[in-house]
């Protein structure tokens, strides 16, 4: 795409035509959600050449490239500075600068204001890349026990009280996994709305995901509300609800059809696995 300065120079009729400045390349970095080892090989290569990172939070950013030997010019990019971080990185772009995006920790875009970055990036017409990587979703979807075939992702739910009541009994019949942040201070009052709301309904919390001090908690609302203790409000928790099913609890068929439990022996004799 030309822009302003990348048409050949015209005037005096025989001056020379200038090149083009090939614009720099936003790279969108997925960082450790909690251990900073859980890190790409991609990412930190990226990281290494680039020559600014655009951090949600440059304090924890600035200690995770200290930790893996990164030296870098680290900007602020938030939800209270955006819309004047977003035109000085958009510049930085066109001289042909690589711009790296983070997020505080996990993913970015995903519940932070990367989005309006990434949005102006492609109207620019500028390159934008993903490096993948680790997400508190995935993560805890994954250990959940519960189905990963499809996903609600909600963000945070809404404040306890009716508006949060009202959304839960939306999910009554939702046969979809729902993953959801939750702040601390606001866990108990989930687990009770949840208890009332939905309470034959399986949960895992996830606590501080990959730290040291992760801890995994299974099982229903009210049965939660008396094993879990008190969270940090330093803490990264976020929730697993398991989709509605007749036909299933945690995640597993609780009495499949007889047809299919025959298919499946057939299958296992055929494969060699012993019952």
């Amino acid at each position: 795409m030309a822009r302003d300065g990348s048409q050949p120079n015209e005037r005096g009729g025989g001056g020379k035509a200038t090149r083009p400045c090939p614009s720099g390349t936003l790279y969108v970095i997925s960082t450790p959600i909690g251990h900073p080892d859980d890190i790409t090989l991609r990412a930190l290569a990226v990281l290494r050449r680039t020559a600014i990172v655009a951090s949600e939070d440059p304090r924890t950013t600035q200690k995770l490239l200290a930790h893996h030997g990164i030296t870098a010019t680290i900007t602020s990019y938030g939800h209270a500075n955006r819309h004047e971080k977003i035109q000085l990185l958009l510049y930085q772009l066109m001289q042909g600068e690589d711009i790296a995006l983070v997020s505080d920790n996990g993913t970015p875009v995903i519940y932070d204001p990367g989005c309006l970055l990434v949005a102006a990036a492609h109207q620019a017409g500028i390159p934008v890349k993903s490096i993948p990587g680790p997400s508190a979703i995935t993560a805890a979807t994954a250990i959940s026990g519960f189905s990963g075939d499809a996903i609600i992702f909600e963000g945070r739910l809404p404040p306890t009280g009716p508006r949060l009541a009202q959304y839960l009994s939306q999910l009554r019949k939702e046969r979809r996994t729902l993953v959801c942040y939750v702040r601390p201070r606001t866990l108990t009052g989930l687990l009770k709305a949840l208890a009332q709301i939905l309470p034959s309904r399986h949960l895992a919390v996830a606590v501080n995901l990959t730290m040291n001090e992760e801890t995994l908690s299974l099982g229903r609302p009210g049965e939660l509300l008396k094993r879990i203790e008190p969270v940090s409000d330093e803490s990264a928790v976020t929730v697993v609800i398991e989709g509605y099913s007749p036909h299933y609890s945690r995640g597993f068929v609780t009495k499949p059809p007889r047809r299919h439990a025959r298919r499946a022996r057939g299958a296992a004799k055929e494969g060699g696995i012993l019952e």
